[in-house]
């Protein structure tokens, strides 16, 4: 960083500025007054020249209310010249800010010395960090991260958010912590807790010796077992089906069968019949034709005369050819008769030979259902078959009891390893949040830092004579007199330590300049300390500007030529003959 030397101060119609032209030509540059004479206005503004940003007023559309508006201004302005040909403005009431260089990022801490104790801790060790040149997401930080045993992947992983800041990648180690434990909780349903997870493993059901893969075969094979002796037992049904169709048609058989012996009885009674009523026909025939029983009428073949054989011998047929007439009226009847017999005696026998048809069936048939299965062998297989199912259903049941504690056991298992994986990752990623953690690397590399500053602030307090020891902690605590928090310091010892810490950092930078405001805080005593010691880093070459603030009764004089004093008055600096050079 360059040193930064100021040149000249100018500002106009700011507050209860009215007009201030300044040419600094001295290291030390005093600007003193009475209470409301515009000295802290000044301070205000250099400020604001420098950072754009008004101490007083941070709003930008309140700007109009820092206007000095004596005799009708309307304007304001500050400008601060440095190093030559370099200037820092801001003008009021739009709130343009003009730089013609970027400023060095301690000099907010330079301008302001109380702004280091007034920020939090992050802000003091990120500006320690700016201040060394650390770089939190350097090569020096993966290798210390390394070396403490974290992994190169998670490394890779927090280097990205460290290139922010240290409490960026803690951060993101702790929501990994949380994740992981999160994580382990869902996986064991169980709160997580360091000493319960080294070890955890899930609860697991005892499992049979027995093997799964040999209590599949076997169930194989009684399915095969069960499907031949439902075939059979289909095979016997079918049978046994068989038979009770089989008795029910000898059943109807036997009935026809039965009738044997009455059939053959009507047909032989049908059948004598017949021989009767063809007897009488015959008769009847005859003597309707007028021939007797027992002869034949016939033509002679020759002459076609009638004839008559009687039985032994051919007469001629005497007469008018006419037979009984009372025959031929019942020839008819009889006729009808003896076709009435014939067709029973056909019904007889064909009745007869159904009978005797049924016998055979039926003989055939009971032959048959001798033969078949009974009801005794179908209960039988059928009992066999219950006994398989059985058998079948108690494998099954212990197959499905060890597959599923097999299954609960790999599952058992699996959550043992993935709750470990957590565990251990959480593990990980607390050893890399420990190591980011203000008392980890960061307090490492800050100690590195604060070398240089503590060392600074030690030869101030000495040049000081100041009672008692400053220095900054790791933690970022600002301790004096051994012990004592600056927080419980009074508002003089406060500036006198604000003061040594913004020399320290001013040195440490290289920019060589800071601003105090409120210098009259100080005692008689301790004033002259102050100034000499100033001036001992004037003389040194450490400093190239200081401007102090402070409400004084009247411009100091005898003054040494390192120091530059100057009277303000209702807002203007005071004519030459009012500024004090030894």
């Amino acid at each position: 960083t360059s040193i930064m030397r100021i040149d000249k101060i100018s500002s106009r119609g700011t507050v209860a500025i009215q007009e201030v032209d300044i040419d600094i030509n001295s290291p030390i540059t005093l600007f003193c007054g009475a209470n409301r004479a515009g000295k802290s206005s000044l301070y205000n503004s250099i400020r604001h020249a420098f950072t754009g940003v008004n101490p007083s007023e941070p709003l930008k559309k309140n700007y109009g209310l820092l206007i000095n508006r004596a005799d009708g201004n309307n304007v304001g302005y500050t400008f601060v010249d440095y190093n030559d040909n370099q200037r820092a403005c801001i003008t009021l009431p739009n709130g343009t800010h003009e730089l013609t260089e970027q400023l060095p990022f301690a000099l907010p801490y330079l301008l302001n010395p109380s702004l280091f104790s007034a920020s939090t801790t992050d802000e003091r060790r990120q500006f320690l960090f700016n201040l060394g040149n650390l770089r939190s997401d350097g090569k020096e930080v993966s290798e210390k991260l390394l070396k403490s045993g974290c992994s190169e992947s998670d490394v890779d992983e927090v280097l990205p958010f460290l290139k922010s800041s240290f409490d960026n990648g803690h951060k993101h180690a702790m929501n990994k912590i949380k994740e992981a434990r999160a994580n382990w909780k869902a996986t064991t349903s169980e709160a997580y807790g360091d000493k319960k997870a080294e070890g955890w493993k899930a609860q697991k059901q005892e499992i049979s010796a027995k093997d799964p893969i040999k209590l599949a075969e076997q169930i194989s094979k009684i399915d095969s077992e069960i499907e031949l002796q439902s075939i059979k037992m289909g095979a016997i049904q079918a049978e046994v089906n068989g038979v009770k169709a089989r008795n029910s048609e000898v059943v109807q058989l036997r009935d026809a069968a039965e009738k044997i012996d009455r059939i053959t009885a009507k047909l032989a009674k049908d059948r004598q019949e017949v021989i009767v009523w063809i007897g009488k026909v015959n008769d009847a025939k005859l003597l309707s034709d007028g021939l007797t029983p027992g002869s034949t009428a016939c033509k002679c073949p020759c002459c076609e005369e009638e004839l008559i054989f009687n039985g032994k011998e051919l007469i001629k047929r005497e007469g008018d050819l006419q037979g009984d007439e009372d025959m031929a009226v019942k020839l008819p009847e009889y006729k009808t008769t003896l076709t009435m017999l014939r067709n029973s005696v056909a019904n007889g026998e064909r009745d007869l030979q159904a009978a005797i048809t049924a016998r055979d069936q039926s003989a055939v048939l009971e032959k048959q259902n001798g033969q078949a299965p009974n009801e005794d062998a179908l209960v039988e297989i059928k009992t066999k078959i219950e006994a398989l199912k059985a058998t079948h259903k108690q494998l099954q049941d212990e197959l499905t009891v060890l597959n599923e504690n097999i299954r609960a056991s790999n599952e058992a298992d699996k959550k043992t390893k993935q709750a470990a994986r957590y565990h251990e990752e959480a593990k990980a990623w607390d050893l890399i949040a420990s190591a980011l953690s203000p008392e980890g690397i960061p307090s490492e590399m800050l100690s590195a830092a604060l070398e240089p500053v503590n060392a600074r602030i030690a030869r101030s307090v000495e040049k000081l004579n100041f009672p008692g020891k400053v220095r900054i902690e790791n933690d970022m605590t600002i301790m004096e007199d051994d012990g004592k928090l600056y927080s419980f310091s009074s508002k003089a010892t406060k500036l006198l330590i604000d003061s040594m810490i913004a020399e320290a950092i001013s040195h440490v930078s290289g920019i060589k300049f800071f601003m105090v405001d409120e210098f009259d805080l100080l005692d008689l005593p301790s004033r002259s300390a102050y100034l000499n010691w100033l001036m001992d880093l004037s003389e040194s070459k450490e400093i190239d500007s200081v401007i102090l603030f402070g409400t004084l009764k009247e411009l100091p004089a005898g003054l040494p030529p390192s120091v530059q004093a100057h009277w303000i008055e209702n807002g203007v600096i005071g004519n030459l003959a009012k500024v004090a050079n030894g």
